[in-house]
């Protein structure tokens, strides 16, 4: 409020510093770099530095995959190199913890949200040809997001994320179940789970 922005930027990064898994933090430092016309780059210092601390933290891997991810929204000119880069800092947090559930949504959501984002470009799309590339991309963004999310409903032990994944593969399920029966037996089941509040 006072626009002294390096103050802002200070008090931000001492806040990443000690928190390094708040999400509204970490937003705030990527609007402050973007807003500010700085370069991000320095997003990915402070998690280099907090790796170098702790190797085997794949929370930090998760914040890095969550930076890659924002940067990717905000610069669709880079999406796939951004996509990219967010993919191998997820997947890194199955290598160093495989029951670490975070690393498996963060991949999940990230397509999911790429195919919400091309669905709406599709139904906007009044050439049947482009229309229909949209809509391929739309269903392989779907995919990609699947196997992510059914490996985060395997190894979370907490219900209230159970359900939640549960919500975003019940979806996938309803769109792929006239294709492949496993897509009708995932839609049934996280369905149940969904409407009950319940994982199996």
């Amino acid at each position: 409020k006072l626009g002294d922005k390096e103050k802002s930027r200070d008090v931000l990064e001492q806040g990443f510093g000690a928190f390094i898994d708040s999400q509204s933090i970490l937003i705030g430092l990527i609007n402050y770099y973007m807003t500010n016309n700085q370069d991000p780059n320095r997003l990915f210092e402070l998690i280099s530095l907090a790796k170098e601390n702790e190797p085997n933290n794949a929370s930090l891997y998760y914040v890095e995959g969550n930076i890659y991810n924002e940067l990717r929204a905000a610069d669709p000119s880079k999406a796939d190199e951004y996509v990219e880069k967010a993919v191998a800092a997820y997947d890194a947090c199955a290598v160093i913890n495989p029951e670490y559930e975070f690393g498996y949504i963060g991949k999940g959501v990230m397509f999911y949200n790429i195919a919400i984002d091309l669905q709406d470009k599709a139904a906007n799309e009044y050439d049947d040809a482009k229309y229909q590339v949209l809509v391929e991309q739309f269903e392989k963004a779907l995919i990609d997001a699947y196997e992510p999310f059914v490996k985060a409903y395997e190894v979370s032990k907490d219900n209230g994320i159970r359900v939640n994944v549960a919500e975003y593969l019940k979806n996938i399920c309803y769109r792929f179940r006239d294709k492949e029966a496993k897509y009708q037996e995932g839609y049934d089941k996280y369905d149940a789970v969904v409407k009950s509040g319940q994982a199996e």
